[in-house]
């Protein structure tokens, strides 16, 4: 499982990814706490001895952004040419969150500094955020043509690596920049996730200082737990195995299904029976939006969970970020498994969104995982040997396609979210999370403008690990094709919500929920990037 503890008070990277190449990587909980000392600093663009140029770069360390948006503005229309100036003016607006002004910024930097190398890679860090990967891409290999030493050139693309599942080129990719820029904070942190805990734990130690900061403390908390003894292991060894999954949740009525005969009633979801320690059970969400497991505070106490560091998460809600813990439970089991020293999430709050907890199907990514919604069944299967690993637990392997799996599709993979692209309407297409913890298909409000006529609604309620959303729109129709499949619900509501991003800050456009994907077998190999989508006949099995 890859514990990379989402929001662990980990610094905001943007990040950049798509194509790469045909057979390369296409994003809860999971990213551990990152060091912070100097980051501002240190991820700014560098600097000449240029006084106006420091004043705004000041402004944005001190989290000014407005006064230093407003300030780098002033110096690109004074001097186009300037590319220290460009970045910061497109990273201010980035952070400030104008993104359509970030944009439109980018594209122009490029015209008038098109010789800089940082500038390119600024802009595909632009396109990245915007969820446009062939841009990002493109801008990425301008950089690296102009400077193939190009630090964020390098970063970019092994973002882009990460992404489309070609861990080991993502890897020796970060390993370069991280050797040409060793002072860049972003560079550093994304290095670091490469490599082993204890040496991630001396490098985090240098960084961090005699006195580390609360952010960093919490870090060193984890990294010292997890260098000692290995988290999530599988007792007995790989074994084929098929677990019972369990309608969860209140029936919903009024779903049509694929081949449009009528409506098909379903769950809210499905959940696993899953028992900790021996003195606590639970049905959690089986949620394919999140990662690793997530509780509440009350089944923690029960099971005898250890707390090893104070985190935080984030999802969809109003809220922000929530407080949790990363804790220690000796043994969990989940149908005929048995995990070991185990790390879980657990929520401030006695529950996780109104749910006794969720778990994400990446628990059992070392096999290939098989939903099976109409048998209420997930059946897990020995992944297919990569030729190119160095041995078969190698975490950094690149994306294999067996000849068995050619007719899976390809997923873009961030932080063991699904993302998928999404035509919606014939008008637009999106990136998509994958989201069996939802029971609704959702949109953000920027892509909802351009597919549906989006109205409010006071009959509709949405919630998450962040709370409830307050805005909420809805929309009459909704025809999704991804996956080679094409769904269409003519009678159901499309929650609009406000912009969402995913874990390492790039566009989402919304998420399919369970009443879509019930009405399809769902096999996924988190680590080849890979989804299969089978249409079940609704038709036959009622007759």
């Amino acid at each position: 499982m890859n514990f990379r503890i989402l929001l662990i008070l980990c610094l905001s990277i943007p990040m950049s990814a798509q194509t790469v190449a045909d057979n390369a990587k296409p994003a809860s909980p999971a990213n551990p706490p990152a060091a912070t000392a100097g980051a501002a600093a240190a991820s700014a663009p560098t600097l000449t001895a240029n006084e106006p140029l420091q004043t705004a770069q000041a402004l944005m360390d001190k989290g000014q952004l407005k006064e230093a948006v407003a300030a780098f503005k002033v110096l690109v229309e004074k001097d186009p040419a300037s590319a220290e100036a460009q970045v910061g003016f497109i990273r201010g607006l980035m952070r400030s969150r104008q993104f359509d002004e970030a944009q439109s910024a980018a594209k122009a930097a490029t015209v008038a500094v098109p010789n800089s190398a940082l500038v390119h890679a600024t802009a595909g860090d632009v396109a990245f955020r915007m969820g446009d990967f062939g841009s990002a891409e493109a801008e990425y290999r301008a950089a690296l043509k102009l400077d193939s030493n190009s630090a964020r050139g390098l970063f970019g693309m092994a973002r882009m690596y990460q992404m489309v599942s070609m861990n080991k080129r993502a890897k020796d990719t970060l390993a370069k920049a991280h050797q040409i820029a060793p002072e860049d904070a972003h560079i550093t942190e994304e290095w670091l996730e490469t490599l082993p805990y204890s040496e991630r734990l001396e490098q985090v130690k240098k960084m961090a200082g005699d006195h580390p900061a609360d952010e960093d403390a919490e870090r060193l908390k984890y990294l010292e737990a997890v260098s000692k003894k290995k988290p999530w292991v599988l007792a007995g060894g790989f074994k084929p195995t098929e677990i019972k999954i369990v309608p969860y949740g209140k029936e919903i009525t009024g779903v049509n299904d694929i081949n449009r005969d009528g409506p098909v009633s379903i769950s809210k979801g499905y959940g696993l029976s899953v028992k900790f320690n021996d003195r606590a059970s639970a049905t959690l969400l089986l949620d394919t939006g999140a990662t690793g497991v997530t509780i509440g505070r009350k089944l923690a106490e029960k099971a005898g969970a250890v707390k090893i560091a104070n985190a935080k998460m984030g999802g969809i809600g109003d809220k922000g970020p929530v407080d949790t813990y990363l804790a220690w439970i000796d043994k969990i089991n989940i149908g005929g498994l048995e995990f070991h020293d185990c790390i879980v999430d657990v929520s401030s709050k006695n529950n996780v969104a109104d749910e006794a907890g969720l778990i994400g199907p990446d628990v059992f990514d070392k096999y290939l995982i098989t939903l099976d919604f109409r048998e209420q069944k997930m059946q897990l299967a020995k992944l297919p040997v990569n030729p190119n690993a160095a041995s078969p637990d190698d975490e950094w392997q690149d994306r294999f396609i067996a000849p068995e799996m050619q007719s899976f599709t390809k997923f873009y993979n961030f932080s063991d979210h699904i993302v998928v692209p999404v035509v919606v309407n014939d008008k637009a297409l999106g990136n998509f999370i994958v989201d069996t913890g939802a029971d609704l298909n959702s949109l953000s409000l920027k892509f909802a403008a351009q597919v549906t006529k989006a109205s409010a609604d006071d009959d509709y309620r949405m919630s998450g690990v962040s709370g409830k959303v307050d805005q909420v729109l809805t929309g009459k129709k909704a025809v999704l094709q991804f996956a080679k499949m094409r769904i269409e619900s003519h009678d159901l509501p499309v929650f609009a919500i406000d912009h969402i991003s995913s874990s390492e800050g790039t566009e989402i456009s919304g998420f399919i929920g369970i009443r879509s994907l019930v009405q399809m077998k769902m096999t996924l190999d988190y680590r080849d990037g890979l989804i299969n989508l089978q249409v079940y006949d609704f038709k036959k099995a009622r007759e």
